[in-house]
């Protein structure tokens, strides 16, 4: 199975493995690491402003005891991270949790990954809403593409937005962060700050108004 037939919810806090040999040679020359042998294995996470991102880790060994571990060089390594879009087209492999449970080291990279998933605003829960999916950059689960209903004869326009939580009085509301400007309206300017709702019956993600907190540069 190629990485781009999985959602970002398979591959989320995955551990996965490369066999291919032509991939992992890639892989390897990618993180400059010429030495690394198939399999490659690594980590998907999401990164709120790379993306969805694969932590590479090396080749797995095995010690005196038959007890699996990674090279502890490449859990140290922030450098060894490769963007979704060059491993999309490749063939994965989700390792089990039986397995992961037993690698040595596995535990010390997933904590140093957490910092990714702080929970703010209920910004995690926002993940989890499949009705947004259609709306999703692929690459980039937490940008979503948004209508902006402009008023009188102005066209309506489509902007890209970043989800940074839900709304505590309006839980049907996202808190979203622009990425893109409009064009016709002065007010809807990257890096505003907008609540955005999704409307069931015609199937749309528009924004709502704007949010009085700005987006921190």
């Amino acid at each position: 199975m190629k990485v781009s037939d999985l959602s970002f919810r398979d591959l989320d806090r995955k551990w996965v493995a490369f066999e291919n040999k032509k991939a992992c040679r890639k892989i390897a020359k990618k993180i400059k690491a010429k030495k690394l042998q198939a399999p490659i294995f690594g980590y998907f996470y999401i990164d709120k402003e790379n993306g969805l991102s694969l932590r590479v880790v090396g080749n797995i060994e095995r010690d005196g005891r038959n007890k699996l571990y990674l090279d502890e060089d490449y859990i140290l390594n922030k450098e060894a991270i490769v963007d979704y879009d060059f491993v999309m087209d490749k063939d994965v492999k989700i390792l089990s949790d039986k397995i992961v449970n037993n690698l040595d080291g596995a535990s010390l990279l997933e904590s140093k990954i957490d910092v990714n998933y702080k929970d703010i605003n209920n910004f995690l829960e926002t993940r989890k809403k499949e009705e947004l999916d259609a709306f999703r950059n692929e690459q980039f689960p937490d940008d979503v593409q948004v209508l902006l209903v402009n008023e009188d004869d102005v066209p309506d326009e489509l902007l890209w937005a970043r989800i940074e939580g839900i709304m505590d009085v309006k839980p049907d509301v996202l808190i979203c962060r622009l990425l893109t400007s409009a064009y016709h309206n002065e007010d809807y300017q990257e890096d505003v700050m907008v609540g955005v709702k999704y409307f069931e019956e015609d199937e749309q993600l528009r924004i709502v108004g704007l949010l009085k907190r700005r987006a921190k540069k």
